[in-house]
């Protein structure tokens, strides 16, 4: 039997998880060069054979948009028997010039995971013609009349108008308005967007109803000169009855519960202060399903305040005080200390299960109560000053110091690390605009935030803090010159997820990745052409590993923490997973930080690997050796015996035993398809600085030793740099210890009860802890000790005695 699809579910079951079943393909890539719109659907046979061992039968293909259908037989291929796949792709009423898509091929077999197949081309199109139906000069502006709002429930709509109102002049929404009128079609739709689409994160049905937004903006915009004009009016009603109509809906449920009722509030919300209102017919479906398709109190975090926005709109349009009472609740519940997904008891937040996602979901929950803190300060539906306390502390102790400049730490975004742009916040005006109106106590704060975002002025006014959030096995080392961080995982905590095709390779990401940062846009969009099994800060075998699970998994090692006196602080890291041991600690003062690896070993017969950085290749590389002091060209580099520095873009790298490092830098090529399914897979090429230690095959106790020198402009500032106040005191398996003599500081990490002694300091731990102690003219001033193991709350005299 065969079938035509644009989209289904995926659903494998253990027992249909075989190792010994193949699927081996004559290719996975075919370019159909100029496709001919006028000449309609085209189509390709991707041709296979069953190399396994065991029956192989195609549960799924997933095409992710209703412009491309697949064609397949449902049949058991025994082994050595050959198949066929047909994609179809239907260009006609579409509007990209050049195909890339990916097709995913899902079989009963396990053991390479999901099967990729590309299709690209360009497209030849006949120049649209629109017959202009909803054309605005047909109808007239309507007088507007000054209104004052009767009750709270319209004072709240009218705020939430003057923010869709405020996001482009009134000019530039008209303009945008007569595009879009010129090309709807009478019955309400545009040809353009493909209504049987499913992608699953940039679905094209959710934009019939932000268009509808913009022509509703012209449409009740006293400032618009289309306020009220009745063409306008038509073009929304008809749109609106053809979307009641075809009641389109998204395999992912995010559009049909938090996007879709999102945008209707909006548009729900703008008419409501039309001329002429909606009539009943239209209006009353969309408020049904609006309250019918999700309740906000079966969720959390970003989610539940998503959910609850539009229930509560909608609860304005119909005065129900009981619907807006709950829901305003509801958008501020998650401004609480939880155990579960939310603001973390370390000021971390969480979602998706104890998952680091201070951006990401933390960004909507920001955005979220910024947005509605305004919106409802001033009514009884307000946020109460207890939560707006928690609420700034969060923000500015937490949520901004993830940003250098305006750039984001990749490793608190999740799986949106595979989308472009994620990192790259822009200026964010209004956001800050609103910080200084909702929370008045702390305006100077976020005016001096703003100014780094606004200017690239990432050290003005930063200060100096170095924060453990040991609720997420993450570390942040902040200061004037650079940025450090490192993020980790546990059997406590989740690792960075993927999910709708999202994040494909992101396996690595929650193993010791550090992300080092001076102007603060180091990783920007780097992700395609990352090697993903070179994480900065991880220690691997060689091989890109994509991500065998979706939605995150717990972490399998259980000596994951640090320690922290708010200035300086030491992380730890014992990994043991994919076949590799390693003992990774980070020590971080002022200027610098110590890198420490030891008891690195491997059962896999690949390359284990070190990376100290893979980010974008910025400026000049220099290279010390000892012996000459040389400019770098591109290229690749091997080092038998480590050189004593490698500068680059105001940082330096100084290795401190003789390690095996390799430089590379050279154009690296990828594709957005290869990390999210939901971009195209059109080729891309970016010069990287790729900087590494190769501990060879099969190591056993390798170490390395390495200092991370951010923020030297130069690389005659070198000659300047001196780490002899730096002591490596052990780095073996039962202990790593840097002390710091400028500073005072000495850093233990015990892996086992164990004694240290250096001759000016014996310091004996009962238990495996992280240490720090200061001392000033001989004397200990101050004593931190932590459990990584995060089973105890240890204490000094007891259980870390200084001898």
């Amino acid at each position: 039997m065969k079938r035509i699809l644009t989209l289904g579910i995926v659903l494998l079951t253990a027992n249909s998880l075989l190792p010994a079943q193949e699927i081996t393909f004559s290719e996975t890539k075919f370019d159909w060069g100029t496709v001919q719109e006028q000449d309609g659907t085209v189509s390709h046979d991707f041709r296979f054979i069953n190399t396994g061992d065991k029956p192989l039968t195609i549960k799924n293909i997933i095409t992710g948009c209703g412009c491309t259908s697949s064609e397949w037989s449902e049949k058991a291929y025994q082994p050595g028997e050959k198949g066929t796949i047909r994609l179809v792709y239907h260009p006609q009423g579409r509007t990209e010039n050049s195909i890339n898509l990916v097709a995913e091929i899902y079989t009963n077999r396990a053991a390479k995971g999901v099967v990729t197949l590309e299709m690209a081309g360009e497209i030849k199109r006949q120049a649209p013609s629109y017959p202009a139906y909803y054309n605005p000069a047909n109808g007239k502006r309507s007088q507007s009349q000054a209104g004052i709002p009767q009750d709270e429930y319209e004072q709240i709509l009218d705020r939430i108008r003057e923010e869709l109102y405020a996001k482009s002049t009134p000019q530039q929404t008209d303009q945008a308005t007569e595009r879009l009128l010129r090309s709807m079609l009478p019955e309400g739709k545009w040809n353009d967007l493909d209504y049987t689409c499913f992608f699953r994160t940039n679905w094209e049905p959710a934009d019939h109803l932000k268009r509808l937004v913009t022509i509703a903006a012209s449409y009740t915009d006293k400032q618009s000169r289309y306020y009220g004009n009745e063409v306008l009016y038509n073009a929304i009603r008809a749109a609106l009855q053809y979307w009641i109509a075809q009641d389109p809906t998204c395999f992912n449920w995010w559009y049909n519960q938090i996007s879709v009722p999102q945008t209707q509030a909006s548009l729900l919300a703008l008419m409501d202060a039309g001329q002429q209102k909606l009539p009943p017919e239209i209006s009353a479906p969309i408020l049904k399903a609006m309250g019918e398709r999700s309740d906000p109190r079966k969720w959390t975090g970003a989610n539940k305040m998503d959910i609850a926005i539009h229930h509560l709109i909608r609860g304005c349009l119909l005065k129900n005080d009981s619907i807006v009472r709950v829901n305003a609740d509801e958008i501020f519940y998650p401004v609480q200390i939880v155990a579960n997904e939310g603001i973390q008891e370390d000021l971390s937040y969480h979602q998706h299960g104890p998952q680091l996602y201070i951006g990401g979901y933390g960004t909507v929950f920001v955005d979220n109560i910024v947005r509605m803190g305004n919106i409802l300060n001033g009514t009884k539906y307000a946020m109460n000053p207890e939560k707006l306390s928690l609420f700034s502390n969060f923000i500015r102790n937490t949520y901004f110091n993830v940003f250098r400049s305006r750039y984001l730490d990749f490793s608190v975004t999740g799986r949106g690390v595979s989308r472009k742009g994620t990192l790259d916040y822009g200026d964010c005006a209004v956001l800050f605009k609103n910080l200084q109106t909702l929370d008045a106590a702390h305006a100077d704060d976020y005016a001096s935030i703003a100014r780094r975002f606004l200017t690239r002025e990432a050290s003005y006014q930063r200060s100096d803090r170095n924060t453990m959030y040991y609720c997420s096995d993450y570390m942040l080392h902040n200061r004037q010159n650079y940025d450090f961080s490192v993020r980790a995982s546990s059997t406590r905590t989740n690792k960075t997820e993927s999910g709708n095709g999202e994040n494909i390779y992101g396996t690595y990401m929650s193993d010791g990745a550090t992300n080092i940062r001076v102007n603060g846009n180091e990783y920007v969009d780097i992700f395609p052409v990352w090697e993903w099994d070179r994480i900065p800060g991880t220690t691997l075998p060689a091989g890109e590993k994509r991500n065998p699970v979706d939605w995150g998994t717990k972490g399998t090692c259980t000596f994951t923490g640090g320690v922290s006196d708010g200035k300086y602080g030491v992380m730890t890291f014992r990994l043991n997973d994919y076949g590799v041991k390693a003992q990774k600690s980070w020590f971080m003062f002022d200027n610098e930080v110590v890198c420490l690896g030891s008891g690195i070993g491997s059962d896999v017969p690949a390359d284990i690997v070190t990376t100290l950085n893979q980010c974008h290749l910025d400026g000049d590389t220099w290279i010390n050796t000892g012996k000459t002091l040389r400019q770098a060209a591109q290229g690749e580099f091997s080092f038998e015996q480590a050189p004593q520095w490698i500068w680059h873009d105001s940082i330096a790298y100084l290795f401190l035993q003789e390690n095996n490092v390799k430089l590379r830098m050279n154009r690296q090529k990828g594709n957005w398809a290869k990390i999210n399914f939901n971009y195209p897979a059109t080729e891309i090429s970016i010069p990287v600085f790729n900087l590494s230690i190769n501990h060879g095959k099969s190591p056993r106790n390798a170490s390395y030793a390495y200092i991370v020198v951010p923020g030297i402009n130069h690389p005659e500032k070198m000659k300047a740099y001196s780490h002899r106040h730096l002591k490596i005191e052990r780095n073996d398996m039962e202990m790593q210890a840097v002390s710091n003599r400028k500073s005072g500081i000495l850093q233990i990490v015990f892996f086992k009860p164990d004694t240290f002694d250096n001759g000016e300091i014996k310091v004996k731990a009962l238990k495996p802890c992280v240490v720090q102690i200061k001392r000033s003219k001989g004397k200990v001033t101050d004593i931190q000790i932590a459990d990584p193991q995060n089973q105890e709350k240890l204490k000094p005299g007891i259980d870390v005695i200084i001898l």
